[in-house]
């Protein structure tokens, strides 16, 4: 558990890579802007362990006490995530290879396969060092494992990650008939025989694709092998230090999808996440509200913390734009509002040689008489004088949407109806619209219990593709005990096989609850597509008949005119909406609004400017102003 009583500011601190007489300007500027947590020793492991089982800490531990009697704390990391060359040279099977067969090369990050016993071995062995040596110290107030597990090399196909997959599915599938079941691997004359027989889903023949059934289970197997990474660092700490929290930095951003964030998190002392603007939007700062909103339903009543965010420009998108005057004030406040217990960056110094040399520090190349700095110094006070705010959390939203990273997976495949559908931009589009109508919203799990669910008036389900039978159950037994869904199209469609249900797509989800039979989906052609009530639609249109529910919409302009495309059916007290199309944006908001209305939810803020509370504390957040309140009510 984090320190309550104090929000956590700073950031990643490399000093490995500036000379020792810089170390002392570090930390007084540190000081100067109220820093009082630093993330060390990220990627340092060619500097800790210069060969094999040489070790060399004379470097950390003067960091470590020059940070320490500087007053600034320490989130010790375990320096695994980027293996050295020594190591990469001796052992290339450490490497891992791609989707078409070919070994990535050192010099990047993250350069690894997660099913490689030597990777396993040397990374233990380095984590058994530094855990043994500062198990104890006193600087130390957390524990940082590895770093963006998948962010960079999420998926290996070498044949020790094939052996891995095996495994896995042994654990899985009681029988290889029950995994052949599963795929449906009558298909293509796919059927296995033998365990060995199988493969890892690396590219087919042209025009074709490895069987979607295995596909996810290659997903998640592989999220689950990197889990077993952490656990692993998590559990060698331990026996060192049984107090202080251990965690791992999550990327909560709209397009990272390989790591199922919400299975993570039970592994979790505390959930931490870094997050990165795509600084060319200029409503960027509700994508930041949506993603510091997932995290926290990640952590489901535990902590959590923003580790990383930058200062301005990041290096790595096509035009690196830099944060507006006031901008990161505002950045900052919305990820505290929404529960995070202070604000890190990456990183403290601006380096000068490397791939991010032009990422943005708390320290820029121009050095502590900058804009930045001032501001982050601003906000670094701002933090200090308002300690009072991490004892609280969020106050529970209304309304919640179902978020599933196993949707995400499956609608990144090839041949479905369209290649249109966007999981992500069409989640996004569902919580820019509430956001945009001053309603918050919290996310959960399409595998939430009935009393998570209870927990909210309405429930939203974009594209929530696949439920099992017990998922799908929930949802009925949620309606039944008074509660609201808006179900869309392309939902229920299969189950967590992807084994399509048959007799009307959607399965009794969608012709029991929403009373709506769908017989055929009709992707959209350019230039198509209206509702009869004037909203706009995109992309998606289906042939429907009405069974039970009242009509709000149908489709005119399309091929499948007059089918039902907006319903609602009540059911005593609950009622539960379908929509059978993309609605867009606008249309969206008035959608979301009237239901809203209708079921008594009440709003606060909305178009630029959001309302946030936590505790006796409410935020008010004007981005168009560029104005940051903060009330003690």
């Amino acid at each position: 558990m984090l320190n309550l009583g104090k929000l956590h500011f700073g950031g990643d601190y490399n000093p490995e890579q500036w000379p020792r007489e810089v170390w002392k300007q570090d930390i007084e500027l540190m000081q100067r802007a109220g820093v009082n947590l630093v993330s060390l020793g990220i990627f340092s492991w060619a500097k800790i362990e210069r060969k094999d089982g040489e070790y060399h800490f004379d470097w950390l531990d003067e960091a470590i006490e020059l940070l320490h009697q500087g007053g600034i704390a320490i989130d010790m990391a375990t320096a695994t995530a980027s293996p050295p060359a020594w190591l990469t040279k001796a052992h290339p099977d450490v490497l891992p290879i791609n989707f078409d067969g070919v070994r990535l090369s050192h010099g990047g990050r993250q350069q690894y396969s997660p099913a490689s016993k030597v990777y396993q071995q040397k990374a233990a062995a380095l984590v058994e060092q530094i855990a043994k040596r500062y198990g104890n110290n006193p600087a130390i107030e957390m524990w940082h494992v590895n770093n963006e597990y998948g962010c960079h090399s999420p998926y290996c196909y070498s044949e020790q990650s094939r052996q891995a997959f095996i495994e896995w599915l042994q654990k899985k599938y009681a029988s290889i008939e029950e995994l052949n079941a599963a795929w449906g691997t009558d298909f293509w004359s796919q059927r296995y025989y033998d365990w060995d027989e199988l493969v890892v889903p690396k590219r087919t023949p042209d025009g074709t694709h490895p069987n979607p059934g295995q596909q996810m289970d290659f997903k998640r197997y592989s999220s689950d092998a990197h889990l077993e990474l952490f656990k692993m660092e998590r559990d060698i700490i331990r026996k060192y230090d049984q107090k202080r929290p251990i965690t791992t930095n999550f990327m909560s951003m709209k397009f990272t999808y390989a790591m199922d964030y919400f299975k993570w998190a039970k592994e979790m002392d505390f959930v931490s996440t870094d997050h990165y603007l795509a600084q060319h939007d200029p409503l960027n700062h509700i994508d930041l509200a949506q993603q510091a909103d997932l995290t926290r339903g990640f952590a489901d009543g535990k902590q959590w913390l923003l580790m990383e965010h930058s200062t301005s420009a990041v290096n790595w998108q096509p035009r690196n734009y830099a944060k507006t005057p006031g901008q990161e004030f505002r950045n900052s406040a919305s990820f505290v509002a929404r529960g995070s217990q202070g604000s890190m960056y990456f990183q403290w110094r601006q380096s000068q040689a490397g791939s991010e040399r032009f990422h943005s520090a708390l320290v820029p190349h121009a050095g502590s008489d900058t804009r930045v700095f001032r501001e982050v110094s601003e906000l670094g006070a701002w933090l200090k004088s308002n300690p009072d705010v991490a004892n609280y959390p969020t106050d529970q939203a209304n309304v919640a949407i179902v978020y599933d990273y196993e949707q995400f997976w499956a609608l990144m495949q090839a041949n479905l109806p369209t290649q249109d559908i966007n999981y992500a931009e069409t989640v996004a589009k569902w919580y820019r619209a509430m956001w945009e109508n001053g309603t918050r919203v919290d996310f959960v799990p399409a595998d939430a219990s009935l009393e998570t669910l209870s927990k909210y008036e309405l429930v939203l389900m974009p594209l929530v593709h696949m439920l099992s039978e017990q998922e799908e159950r929930v949802f009925h037994d949620y309606v039944a005990q008074g509660g609201n869904l808006v179900v869309s199209y392309f939902t229920n469609t299969a189950d967590r096989t992807l084994r399509v249900k048959l007799g009307g797509y959607g399965g009794k989800l969608v012709k029991e609850l929403a009373g709506v039979y769908v017989e055929e989906f009709y992707p959209l052609r350019e230039g198509q597509g209206a509702l009869s009530n004037g909203y706009k639609i995109e992309l998606w249109s289906e042939l429907t008949r009405n069974l039970s529910a009242d009509v709000i919409a149908k489709f005119v302009e399309s091929d499948v005119d007059g089918s039902p495309a907006l319903t609602v059916k009540s059911h005593g007290s609950s009622k539960v909406w379908y929509q059978g199309t993309e609605l867009k944006l606008g249309s969206q908001r008035k959608f979301f609004k009237s239901i809203t209305k209708e079921l008594g939810i009440e709003s606060e803020g909305g178009e630029s400017t959001e309302v946030v509370r936590r505790g006796p504390y409410k935020f008010e957040i004007d981005h168009e102003k560029n104005k940051v309140k903060l009330r003690n009510n």
